[in-house]
């Protein structure tokens, strides 16, 4: 970088040190998973390390990067001795103890979110979970972009999609009768016991603007916030003891 440049921002200096000379950081708000830790050691070992590890030279404490550390730990079966210490690149920056905990943060929030539409174009060319999605990931996809046709790899959602894809086509192109129609043939079948069931028609997804609104939302209804499904009957007993 010339002295121009160096001007207006600082850069972080990529160095490698001994494992050993690395502390997770004590404060660190992220939540990691064995099942998340366990997926960054596969793909080290199936594509590369690609480094990103931040480091604070003043305190030794890891501002991004923890579950990297700890997947690679791994892979050297680090326990601490001098016999499995392990050299390793990091970013190398100096920061006082509170920009160190700030950035801790605002390196995780600060990362852009998903385009949904270029994302429903990529996934038919890539083995999605070898890329960190999920299938709960995919569900979201689909709802949010129509028209998504998930890649023939896709075992249990695939056929699902699939078929509301084909359902939604066919009601777009009926006419304001036929749909009129469709509806009252609909209520008639529920009506006589004889709609459906099909993994579609059971299940509804419930959004909310913010993350506040959901967790008091889930306490009212008992659940923890980490609750990702809830089954409609015992849901619909505390909506009506709610009225």
């Amino acid at each position: 970088m010339s002295k121009e440049q160096s001007e207006f921002y600082k850069q972080s200096e990529t160095i490698t040190i001994s494992r050993s000379g690395i502390k997770f950081a004590p404060y660190n708000p992220k939540k990691h998973t064995t099942e998340q830790v366990k997926a960054i050691k596969a793909n080290l070992k199936r594509v590369a390390f690609l480094g990103g590890i931040v480091w604070n030279e003043l305190t030794g404490n890891l501002i991004d990067g923890h579950k990297r550390v700890s997947a690679l730990d791994l892979i050297h079966k680090y326990d601490g001795t001098p016999q499995s210490d392990y050299n390793i690149k990091v970013e190398k920056i100096r920061l006082d103890s509170k920009t160190e905990k700030e950035q801790n943060i605002f390196q995780t929030k600060s990362r852009t979110d998903l385009d949904n539409d270029l994302l429903a174009d990529i996934i038919p060319f890539i083995d999605y979970e070898l890329a960190g999605l999920s299938e709960f990931d995919l569900n979201m996809i689909a709802i949010e972009v129509p028209v998504f046709n998930i890649s023939e790899h896709l075992n249990t959602v695939k056929d699902d999609f699939k078929a509301l894809t084909e359902k939604e086509k066919a009601i777009n192109a009926q006419t304001y009768e036929e749909k009129k129609q469709s509806i009252i043939d609909k209520k008639e079948a529920i009506n006589q016991g004889l709609a459906s069931e099909t993994a579609i028609d059971k299940w509804v997804t419930v959004s909310f603007t913010n993350v506040e609104e959901k967790v008091a939302f889930m306490e009212l209804l008992g659940y923890t916030s980490e609750t990702k499904i809830i089954k409609g009957e015992p849901l619909l007993d505390i909506v009506a003891q709610l009225k």
